[in-house]
């Protein structure tokens, strides 16, 4: 019974551990992650560059962060460039650092979200190859850490790698040859790759994240791949059982996926796809007038140069001033964009640069286009009539077109163009007469070459009526004034006649009422000439010379005669019914 019951007891002891050991087994195998470079071998030049990628591979975990350091001989390789473009990692608790004396590369970085995944690319490291024979890059002081919230280091193994360096060949390297490989009979067709997230194999992407799918025949048993930077190459990646898509992470830049199937007969046909990613935007732009340019020709050309480590920048934007932008696209080996039709003044030019992946980089440009010297009006007539029309004459460049712009006050301004002769004379006979008002002219002129002058002085012109019409007007004034005066003396007299013969009883009265009359006409008179003085004084001070010419002075010397013989023979009628009245007593 004893015995029953130690075998027991030993049982159940043995199958414990067996447990323990077992869970142990699974769980670090199912959190195992691994941290590699890649790739791990290459035979490179002295003097030439490499570019290896530190990868991670999860097993199936989720992961969230890893850092660790890259140690090589300074004798044997130096760095050229650190990054994390198109890393998995988008916080960086130490970006990738480089020290060449000491042979090391650090780096920390993590995913909020998790990774999960058998190539994720955490950095990229350059090395210039220094000297020749081996070179090694080891991974030292790493950890993985799980994604499980507790921060539970998983990495199992870290993978370096180990390099050959030559010394660099003198000879001329040999082109190289293209050798596509020969597919056996019967075996299967070129496989029909397409991808959702690279379409176009002739564009370029922002993406590095490439999914690519195919058909796959009945009779296929493997397919097997390759991602290189070699437009055609043979896949080395087998899957027995055969895949229909794959997701794969890219450089920046150009690479090819290779895609192969096989059937009982053999491998078949390969097919290559191009893969094209730019992730970051131009680094510079730098904005210039190009050589050789007229700081005062409204056409402009201006030099672009845009600095890119991937695609070419090949389109633009430009906007001038506050004008609409336009479109671009640059010329092989030009990089020039040509402005047209600038006016003189200050000028801001914006350009957004783009990339074959639509990437872009703004740059802004500000200069002045200067005028040339304005023209100046040699002739120009200060006052003219109705009847005139003027000649206007300057100077300006030669051979040049001249805009004349003539405003009347308060009207339209209407626009004439002339041409400057060899001298840089130019002559303006408006169409037509002018009306009474006062014309502004002036004028810009634009050369042979588009140049553009400042504007010329404003010149004033002011149109009157002819001097016989003004005449003809102040005698209608003077005589709306004289006439009604002339009848009310006229109606004067008829009244004294009526009283005198209707009222003799009255005599006395009537001769009163004769001398107040006569006193009204001498008054009357008196202001009339007085009045035909101040519209004489008033027609001098409207001329210039303040002189009337002979005929105004004949007319007015006539208008005062003419007053004095009506007033003389007015007052010898209102004498003589005085008289008559005297006689009749």
């Amino acid at each position: 019974m004893n015995n029953t019951h130690r075998q027991l007891h030993s049982g159940i002891k043995a199958f414990i551990v067996a447990t323990f050991l077992y869970l142990a087994f699974v769980g670090v195998s199912a959190e195992a992650a691994t941290m590699s470079v890649s790739p791990s071998t290459g035979v490179y030049n002295s003097g030439s560059t490499f570019t290896v990628k530190v990868i991670v591979n999860s097993q199936s975990a989720s992961i969230n962060a890893a850092e660790g350091t890259l140690k090589f001989n300074p004798n044997e390789l130096s760095v050229v460039s650190a990054n994390r473009s198109g890393s998995i990692f988008n916080l960086w608790v130490t970006e990738p650092t480089f020290s060449n004396s000491a042979g090391t590369v650090s780096f920390s970085g993590g995913l909020p979200s998790g990774y999960t995944g058998s190539s994720g690319n955490i950095m990229t490291v350059t090395f210039r190859a220094k000297g020749s024979g081996p070179a090694k890059v080891s991974i030292t002081g790493g950890s993985v850490l799980a994604n499980d919230g507790q921060g539970t280091n998983v990495l199992s193994s870290m993978n370096g790698g180990a390099y050959t360096l030559q010394a660099a060949s003198t000879a001329p390297e040999a082109e190289e040859v293209i050798v596509e490989y020969v597919a056996p009979a019967n075996t299967p067709g070129t496989p029909n790759v397409t991808s959702s997230t690279h379409g176009d194999q002739k564009k370029w992407y922002t993406t590095t994240e490439a999914v690519l799918s195919w058909d796959l025949p009945g009779d296929v048993t493997a397919v097997r791949t390759l991602l290189d930077d070699k437009s055609t190459a043979i896949p080395t990646k087998v899957y027995d059982s055969p895949i229909r898509t794959i997701t794969l992470a890219l450089d920046e830049g150009v690479s090819y996926f290779h895609v192969q199937f096989k059937n009982k007969d053999g491998w078949g046909k390969v097919a290559h796809y191009r893969l094209a990613a730019d992730t970051q935007k131009p680094s510079e732009i730098v904005i210039a007038h190009a050589e050789g340019s007229d700081i005062n020709s409204p056409d402009q050309q201006l030099a672009v140069a845009v600095k890119d480590s991937g695609s070419e920048v090949l389109r633009f934007k430009v906007q001038v001033d506050s004008n609409e932008a336009f479109e671009f696209t640059k010329e092989k080996a030009s990089s020039t964009i040509p402005l047209t039709g600038l006016t003189p003044g200050y000028h801001t030019v914006v350009i957004e640069a783009f990339d074959e992946a639509g990437n872009s980089i703004i740059g802004n440009y500000s200069f002045s286009i200067e005028a040339f010297e304005a023209p100046v009006f040699t002739e120009v007539p200060t006052e003219i009539s109705e009847q005139v029309i003027p000649v206007i004459k300057g100077t300006t460049r030669p051979n040049s077109t001249v805009q004349i712009t003539l405003t009347k006050v308060g009207a339209e301004p209407r626009t004439y163009e002339v041409k400057s002769d060899e001298s840089g004379v130019f002559t303006f006979i408006p169409e037509g007469r002018f009306s009474t008002g006062v014309y502004e002219v002036t004028a810009k002129a634009i050369d042979q070459y588009g140049a553009q002058s400042a504007d010329s002085e404003t010149a004033r012109i002011a149109v009157q009526q002819p001097g016989f019409i003004r005449v003809g007007s102040f005698l209608v004034g003077v005589l709306s004034v004289v006439i009604p005066l002339i009848g009310l003396t006229v109606l004067a007299i008829v009244g004294v006649w009526y009283m005198i013969i209707y009222l003799r009883r009255f005599r006395r009265r009537i001769k009163v009422e004769s001398i107040e009359a006569l006193d009204i006409l001498h008054r009357e008179f008196t202001s009339l000439d007085r009045e035909v003085a101040a519209q004489e004084i008033a027609l001098q001070e409207s001329r210039k010379t303040k002189k009337l010419t002979q005929a105004e002075q004949t007319m007015i010397n006539t208008i005062r005669q003419s007053l004095k013989v009506s007033q003389s023979k007015v007052e010898k009628e209102i004498t003589d019914v005085t008289r008559l009245t005297n006689q009749s007593e």
